[in-house]
């Protein structure tokens, strides 16, 4: 047994923790089914493909318009995959629910690391909702009415969002992100930067602080709503709870929520329809009701 590190936990322990496929052995076969989901719903869906929103070649959103007249919600949706696996193509089987209900979805593509920082990273998920801000009335959507949803280091991203302090960073509204979904995500990156994970994230202390956003919990921050499956690794699960009852701590909204039975790819299928005890509440926030998905 080797010395302590973080928390209760030994190296072995803590590398155990972030890693999923630790508990989940046949986590290959969710990956394919939901990758398989994302493509054919992409292929039947009509969308503006590869939007370029900054000047790096991979800052590019693709945009998946509601049916309907009128300005319209737009929900900002950041993949996972370690911030270093996926693209703006991965884990969209969310999107018909959410056009079903009327809103628009938009998927951001960022550069991954390691040929990206984490600090460049966050940065480009910054030019995006800018970007937004500024066209989203160009395909019909609301600027007043923007709402973000991530998974996994996807929901880190979707967090590091809400925590922005825009008005002086980026010129635009303080409250430009009105509510979130945020779903099995990582809000403390110490732990991952002690992990095995950092052998390929490369993040120093003051890095892993600077895009923590349990650090960073404004004042006025906008609705959320945290989620995680009962079958996850305790640091995960931890996770979601301690942002959780940070944010309530500061007098915001968040409802913290725990679906049992699921690990940390079936909770996938929890994000995908709008009767669930994840999409519900969402969809509730930003003012519509869904639509089931036939």
């Amino acid at each position: 047994m080797g010395p302590k590190i973080y928390l209760d936990y030994t190296q072995e322990e803590l590398d155990r923790q972030y890693e999923h496929r630790s508990i989940v052995p046949d986590s290959d076969d969710f990956i394919a089914r939901n990758e398989a989901e994302s493509a054919q719903i992409r292929a039947a869906a009509h969308g503006q493909f590869d939007v370029a929103y900054g000047p790096n070649p991979d800052q590019l959103l693709d945009i998946y318009p509601a049916a309907g007249d009128g300005l319209s919600p737009v929900v900002v949706f950041f993949h996972g995959g370690r911030w270093s696996r996926g693209d703006k193509t991965s884990n969209i089987e969310s999107l018909a629910t959410f056009n079903a209900a009327g809103i628009h979805f938009v998927s951001v593509g960022f550069t991954l690391i390691p040929d990206i920082t984490m600090d460049g990273l966050i940065r480009q998920c910054r030019d995006a909702m800018v970007w937004l801000w500024h066209n989203a009335r160009s395909f019909g959507g609301d600027p007043d009415r923007l709402f973000v949803m991530g998974k996994s280091s996807g929901g880190h991203l979707a967090a590091m969002m809400v925590v922005t302090d825009w008005e002086a960073e980026r010129g635009v509204p303080a409250n430009v992100i009105k509510g979130g979904l945020l779903v099995s995500g990582m809000y403390d990156l110490e732990p991952v930067r002690l992990s095995f994970r950092n052998g390929f994230l490369y993040l120093s202390e003051e890095m892993a602080m600077r895009n923590s956003p349990i650090h960073h919990i404004p004042d006025g921050g906008c609705p959320l709503i945290v989620g995680f499956g009962s079958l996850e690794t305790d640091e995960f699960q931890r996770q979601g709870r301690t942002f959780a009852t940070a944010w309530a701590g500061r007098g915001l909204s968040c409802q913290l929520v725990e679906i049992v039975g699921r690990h940390h790819f079936s909770i996938n299928a929890d994000m995908n329809g709008p009767g669930g005890d994840l999409v519900t509440p969402f969809l509730k926030h930003i003012g519509v009701a869904g639509t089931v998905i036939s």
